[in-house]
């Protein structure tokens, strides 16, 4: 499977969701806390374009937020 990487912050309720749902799943996923990495930080920003967490990367897709039926479509086109 392609890597699903997670720019999250610790105390973040949808960051914590998303990681929450991937760990029921079984979906193994590479979490990057920006506030301990700065260079995921500058990544986040510079590269993606994004502010906010979570950032969740499925191959070429970046979803922005936890959204359940969003994350499943991005997944299902893994497949």
């Amino acid at each position: 499977m392609t890597d699903i990487h997670i720019y999250s912050q610790p105390t973040c309720p949808a960051c914590n969701e998303a990681k929450e749902y991937f760990k029921s799943k079984g979906i193994p996923y590479i979490d990057h806390d920006i506030l301990k990495d700065e260079k995921a930080l500058e990544e986040m920003i510079h590269v993606y374009k994004v502010r906010v967490t979570p950032l969740i990367i499925i191959g070429d897709k970046k979803l922005v937020g936890f959204d359940v039926e969003e994350l499943e479509k991005a997944l299902a086109q893994l497949k």
